[in-house]
């Protein structure tokens, strides 16, 4: 029997984000730190001929949550950011680990904000949903030590966390521990030029400000490009681009929300081709190392709310890897390490001011930006893949749950199973 099973629901190929990513890199760093063990990455779809990540790494296809089950029922440990509702009747039979490094029910908030229709219904499915995967945990991991308090939080007012479990471990590190965003082990390569004399508009002496990833609707790009109108007639040479605006996993709609109004902005002000540039697509992630070498920055502004309050900002990490110094929106744990260690600056939100300031302090102030460098490589080290995910291979090589027993928690997540499948029919005919 195969020892260890990570599922991935998010694409995991030559495109993937954020998700699909981690769910790969996990599955390296296990099958490295696990020599002697077998770990099956399964994933939706083609791997697109992506190498597996460790050799002892299985790559396997799943199309449906029959597959899933069969899969689960094959490995002693599941390891996924959620667990379809099937694996429910395999609690206290297999050991299931859960991927918390994003705050889920926050999201969920903000992608359903922009006139969703049955908005309330969908969010409290989404409400038993996150219930049930709690009550199916054997164990927990997430990105920081804030994220951590949130679900301790969610655990008890749900009765997870019983008197005997306490007394058992009062610190909980036995059930839910921190495993962050990882930094590859691979050293950053630059293979070919993709920007410099390649982007019409980009030539070799320009200084690049990179956008890593998507543009979500809790980002705020619309600061920055009130930033670039201000440069674009003082400092041609200054130039912003977005390195992807259309999701491998489709969860933005690049056609609408805060991606569409950032693209019309650029187009109304004339900065789109002057001094902003949009990637349309996604850009191979065999590729992102080129662009990152060829950036003299990286950008990312957001607001200083709930969101920005639990998250982890993954795209910051590759940001350490290439050792760019960072502009970000205060507000989440990265945020205040870059302003800290510092490997960059942190702004108030929506202060245009700050953001050309902190631009310009980076772009001209050699001996700060080699600061943000060091600092930035010696942040990345500290968050290697193989680093991080020590706390999970604990787990994996004890064998052993220690959450509530199952046989106390099999009840309510039946009913919070039940509860959720209600409340997602009635959000596929509710009109608020």
């Amino acid at each position: 029997m195969p020892d260890h099973l990570i599922i991935s629901r998010a694409a995991v190929g030559s495109r993937m984000a954020s998700p699909g990513i981690r769910a790969y890199q996990l599955a390296g760093a296990l099958g490295r730190a696990l020599p002697g063990n077998e770990i099956t990455l399964a994933i939706p779809g083609s791997d697109d001929g992506i190498p597996a990540p460790a050799p002892n790494v299985r790559m396997q296809q799943w199309a449906s949550n029959g597959d899933a089950l069969k899969l689960a029922r094959e490995h002693p440990t599941t390891i996924s950011r959620n667990f379809q509702p099937h694996l429910l009747r395999l609690l206290g039979k297999r050991r299931f680990a859960l991927d918390a490094y994003t705050p889920f029910y926050i999201e969920w908030m903000e992608l359903s904000k922009n006139g969703m229709r049955g908005r309330r219904s969908w969010m409290s499915s989404n409400r038993w949903y996150l219930n049930l995967q709690l009550s199916m945990a054997d164990y927990m991991f997430c990105a920081d030590e804030r994220q951590r308090d949130m679900w301790i939080g969610m655990l008890m007012a749900l009765a997870l966390v019983p008197p005997d479990m306490y007394e058992r471990d009062p610190s909980l590190r036995s059930f839910i521990d921190v495993v962050p965003y990882g930094v590859s082990p691979a050293p950053l390569v630059h293979t070919r030029p993709v920007l410099r004399g390649v982007v019409d508009g980009i030539g070799d002496n320009d200084r690049i400000l990179i956008w890593n990833g998507s543009i979500t609707d809790w980002n705020d790009p619309f600061t920055l490009l009130e930033a670039m109108e201000h440069f674009a007639t003082r400092r041609p040479e200054i130039k912003l681009v977005f390195l992807g605006v259309e999701h491998p996993d489709k969860v933005f709609d690049h056609t609408r929300g805060a991606t569409q109004r950032a693209i019309e902005l650029a187009r109304e002000r004339g900065l789109e081709g002057r001094n902003v540039f949009v990637l349309h697509g996604w850009r191979p992630y065999e590729e992102i190392d080129n662009y990152l070498a060829e950036s003299d920055m990286a950008v990312c502004l957001g607001y200083e709310d709930i969101e920005s309050r639990f998250a982890f900002r993954t795209r910051y990490v590759d940001v350490l890897r290439a050792r760019l110094p960072l502009l970000c929106t205060r507000g989440d744990v990265l945020a205040e390490r870059a302003a800290a260690e510092p490997f960059g600056i942190a702004v108030a939100e929506r202060d245009l001011n700050g953001v050309i300031a902190g631009i310009e302090r980076i772009l001209d102030d050699a001996a700060f930006a080699e600061t943000c460098r060091e600092r930035a490589a010696a942040v990345g080290a500290e968050l290697s893949w193989d680093e991080v995910v020590k706390p999970l291979v604990r787990f994996c090589e004890s064998g052993e749950s220690a959450a509530m027993p199952a046989a106390r928690r099999v009840k309510q997540a039946w009913g919070r199973a039940g509860a959720y499948f209600a409340l997602r029919e009635l959000a596929l005919v509710s009109p608020v």
